[in-house]
């Protein structure tokens, strides 16, 4: 069924030209540094695919980039005999960063396999001096002070995680290496913010792996030596973005919180999670059974905005744009957003996910909203959740229904719940979740405000909630708008099965309003004749040329004055 839906789509795409709409384009040049839509990492290496780099991060709204490749000693300075480091591999990595995208870099003497570059057994530096160097001089190389900066450089690293996720039997040593890096890199930046390396990540038994391999890195570490601390959360799109250990039921992020303050360090620590994860497909094991791409884009969606509820700053999910990992049909091949063309469920290499297009949606939704201040709301309605972002001085809201947890729910199933103190006549109800990869098709709804109160419909997927006023939907024009011609936002959308299709023109030439199905195909033409200039309204009925009943789904709505060019909008038809 995807399959087919994936072929319509393509064949709608050449009809109307909408390449816009699901190929990348050059993203804003504004810069959100406190943004917290993160990847791990953000930039595309595909042999075959012509987007690679960051064409994608930047399309899909990501504003920070942590690098697969860590700055390792045993790669800059390769002979310990030798003081000489070379940084011009991490030139072309760092260098390659889009200004607009800022930098987590990881740093180490080495990694998990031995390079010698450790004293046996443990994480301290062999020679701790050299090792010393050789992180204050990659920390001033990318600063950006103009102090030995790295020729050419535009994008400074102000951010820098020792190493990540400590070996189970190098527990004590590992907080001797922060305090060595964390140290250094402050000498050469006090500017520069240190994190910790994070805390593996799934939540099977977490709190007792943390106890006994991370909390005791915290003590020896008794308050200092962090800026910022680090924590991993994958799972599955069943209620496990909730951040709770699944056999313990303990809240993970409140004993975090509880083990860092008895360590002395400040409550209000920043908290990042460097690494995140939902899947489609079916990876191997019977702990990750098969997923939707509709459950992962969803799932997406709960894994940004429940941390950001509970005071997390960034959220970066790992590993990739693209799928793939290590190729072995684990987990982590298929946490991409992008087809990599291997594997079963696979659709091709470079297809897009509903999940890049949902990514896209919630970063046009929500940046730039005043992320100290993310409300939780009480619904009142068990499994049911909602949150209220500000942004520029509105309040849009987030809500999702957990099926799953309903034992009594039956694919279709719908609930309800009362959204009050709303300052509208009306609001927008839009899926989070793309109806199907055709980026612009997102369902959407208007609901009208009583008494400051709204009744909000949920099934399987999330929803983004706006308010709108008395006039923001006759002046609301989608897709492709030529001079001299606009289209309007049908109302209501989605419809059943009557809706109103309003447009404008400045010509009295021929005029064309032709209603075409996601194949490409015509349905119905509501105009063809000379119309006067100025406003005009048509009410398409849901039938088609032959006068019978159009099917439920996605319907495209085109308009042509003349020779110039269209203008189209997306249309849904619910039954």
């Amino acid at each position: 069924m995807q399959e087919s839906k994936r072929n319509l789509t393509v064949l709608i795409f050449g009809i109307f030209s909408f390449a816009e709409a699901i190929l990348p384009t050059k993203a804003s040049a504004q810069n959100y540094e406190d943004s917290p839509f993160g990847f791990h990492p953000a930039n595309v290496a595909l042999q075959g695919y012509p987007n690679n780099g960051f064409t994608d991060a930047q399309y899909i709204g990501v504003k920070w980039h942590r690098p697969s490749v860590y700055a390792f000693w045993f790669i800059v300075q390769p002979d310990l005999a030798d003081t000489t480091l070379d940084f011009l591999m991490y030139d072309r990595i760092y260098g390659s960063v889009p200004e607009d995208i800022h930098i987590l870099a990881n740093i180490a003497p080495q990694g998990r396999n031995d390079e010698g570059y450790c004293l046996p057994g443990t994480w301290i530096p062999i020679d701790t001096l050299q090792y010393t160097r050789f992180v204050e001089a990659a920390v001033e190389r990318y600063d950006g002070d103009g102090i030995d900066d790295m020729p050419g450089l535009t994008n400074p690293i102000k951010y820098w995680q020792m190493g990540n996720e400590p070996h189970d039997n190098l527990v004590s040593d590992f907080a001797t290496l922060q305090r060595i890096t964390y140290r250094a890199i402050k000498d050469a930046d006090s500017t520069s913010m240190v994190l910790i390396g994070g805390v593996s990540g799934f939540p099977d038994n977490y709190i007792s792996r943390f106890e006994n391999i991370y909390a005791p890195i915290l003590t020896e570490l008794a308050g200092d030596y962090i800026d910022i601390f680090d924590f991993h959360w994958y799972g599955t799109a069943t209620g496990e973005y909730r951040l709770r250990d699944s056999v313990s039921g303990e809240d993970v992020l409140e004993h975090i919180r509880a083990t860092l303050t008895a360590n002395g360090f400040p409550a209000d620590l920043p908290l990042w999670i460097t690494e995140m994860g939902s899947y489609s497909g079916d990876p191997v094991g019977p702990q990750f059974p098969y997923q939707t791409e509709e459950q992962q884009a969803g799932d997406y969606l709960k894994r940004f905005v429940y941390p950001l509820s509970r005071g997390i700053e960034k959220i970066f999910p790992a590993f990739g744009l693209v799928e793939g990992f290590k190729y072995d049909g684990g987990y982590f091949d298929f946490t991409g957003l992008i087809y990599d063309g291997w594997g079963s469920y696979d659709m091709g290499i470079g297809v897009k996910k509903l999940a890049y297009f949902s990514h896209k949606k919630m970063t046009e939704k929500l940046e730039g909203s005043d992320w100290e201040n993310v409300q939780t709301i009480n619904t009142g309605v068990e499994n049911i959740y909602c949150y209220r972002f500000l942004k520029d001085d509105t309040g849009i809201h987030v809500a999702w229904y957990d099926y799953f947890d309903n034992p009594g729910y039956i694919q279709g199933d719908t609930i309800e719940f009362i959204l009050n103190d709303i300052n509208s006549e009306r609001v927008i109800v839009t899926d989070a979740v793309p109806y199907d990869i055709l980026y612009s098709a997102f369902c959407t709804d208007t609901l009208s405000v009583t008494g400051g109160s709204v009744q909000i419909p949920l099934s399987e997927n999330p929803v983004f909630i706006e308010t709108l006023s008395a006039t923001s939907i006759e002046d609301e024009t989608i897709g492709t708008t030529p001079a001299g011609v606009r289209l309007y936002q049908n109302y209501p959308s989605p419809f059943n099965p009557v809706t109103t299709i309003s447009f404008s023109t400045e010509s009295t030439d021929n005029t064309e309003l032709v209603i075409y199905n996601i194949s490409g195909q015509i349905v119905k033409i509501l105009v063809a004749s000379v119309l006067s200039e100025g406003e005009h309204s048509v009410v398409w009925d849901g039938t088609d040329e032959n006068n019978q009943p159009a099917g439920s789904g996605v319907y495209f709505c085109q308009l042509r004055v003349g020779n110039g060019p269209s203008a189209t909008s997306r249309m849904v038809l619910l039954k």
